[in-house]
């Protein structure tokens, strides 16, 4: 749970100071790249905020003043003032802390049985073991060293240590195990539970899918006369200086085609809430989403016949022409369609939060 920042800067003075000193009502600058402090609001600025540490959705958010940030989460494009809601130890990381330290201390259900069951079972094999050793000296035709030597394999064999520890070693070894592979389980309780399970929602992103973004595909308004592979090294040049999760995928699809991104990159600038621009072999080239396309006047050119939707869609071109479009998704991870099989094996109905396609999708897969 250590992810948040342990230092925060006051944007008054730039003075960078320990969370712990950090007051409601300070407000605290927040550049791209770094991760937020402290709850906050958003008081001047706008930036796309990575939130997949809380919330496990790869697919940043857009960030506007009001608007609500945590802590913990990645600043990604903008510069953002915060205005702090929590102390550190009141803020949603902290919370998630105390919830995996109690989560150890609830007992379930078996553990609490035996708790009770060893309450009153220890002391009868005590006293069993006693009444052995003291057998001899009442009835002087029993052997000592015999009855002895009995109380003692009495009182080994018979002892609840074993049944008293079996249990609770075994769920904190579950949730410790659980934790290394990022699931929180509140307790031993809801972990008994799982074996009782009839029904799983699952969220998509990052459980169903690997939370990371891969290019679908990439589309051209005039495919016949524009040189398509100059336009991506264009693209991958811009998309090279960008910390946006988008542009590690859209590098990573030109690099595929051999197609090296390009240092000779001029006048690079982060559009806030819209996308990026920079001038690359003396074109100025613009990449952005849909409020850069209405900005531009490039929405009007995007032919009904692409079929661009489930995807998160980028929009390319010059400030006179409207070039294409990619679509960025997640895509499913190799081993959800048997996990989901042996699931359903077992008769246990499966959702998704979001969409049930993506579910039967992978069951027909």
């Amino acid at each position: 749970m250590n992810l948040a920042s342990q230092t925060a800067v006051i944007e008054e003075s730039g003075e960078k100071i320990s969370v712990k000193d950090v007051a409601i009502n300070t407000v605290l600058s927040v550049k791209a790249g770094e991760v937020i402090p402290l709850d906050g609001i958003v008081v001047s600025g706008s930036s796309s905020v990575d939130e997949s540490s809380l919330t496990g959705e790869s697919l940043p958010v857009q960030k506007e003043v009001e608007a609500n940030v945590w802590a913990g989460t990645m600043n990604l494009t903008g510069y953002l003032s915060v205005k702090t809601v929590a102390l550190a130890e009141e803020s949603t990381m902290a919370r998630m802390a105390k919830l995996v330290e109690e989560a150890q201390s609830q007992r379930s259900s078996t553990e609490e049985f035996v708790q009770k069951f060893a309450k009153y079972y220890t002391p009868v094999i005590v006293l069993a073991a006693i009444a052995m050793t003291l057998a001899p000296l009442i009835d002087r035709s029993l052997g000592f060293r015999k009855w002895v030597y009995k109380a003692l394999v009495v009182l080994v064999t018979a002892c609840p240590c074993a049944l008293v520890i079996s249990t609770p070693v075994a769920t904190a070894c579950g949730l410790a195990h659980a934790a290394k592979t990022g699931l929180l389980i509140k307790g031993g309780r809801y972990l008994e539970a799982l074996g009782k399970l009839k029904a799983i929602a699952f969220d998509k992103t990052g459980t169903l899918t690997e939370g990371i973004f891969r290019v679908v595909d990439v589309k051209f308004v005039e495919s016949e006369t524009i040189d398509e592979e100059k336009w991506l090294s264009w693209i991958a040049s811009l998309e090279s200086r960008s910390s946006h999760p988008m542009s590690v995928a859209i590098v990573s699809y030109c690099r595929q085609k051999g197609l090296e991104p390009s240092a000779e990159v001029k006048d690079f600038d982060i559009l806030e809430g819209e996308g990026i621009c920079g001038v690359v072999d003396n074109h100025k080239v613009y990449i952005g989403n849909v409020r850069l396309s209405n900005r531009l006047g490039w929405t009007e050119y995007v032919p009904d016949t692409w079929d661009i939707r489930g995807a998160t869609v980028g929009y390319f071109g010059t400030e006179e022409k409207f070039v294409g479009a990619f679509s960025v998704a997640d895509s499913s991870r190799p081993e959800a369609a048997e996990a989901l099989d042996n699931l359903k094996a077992g008769s246990i109905l499966l959702f998704s939060f979001f969409h049930i396609h993506p579910v039967n999708s992978l069951l027909k897969g």
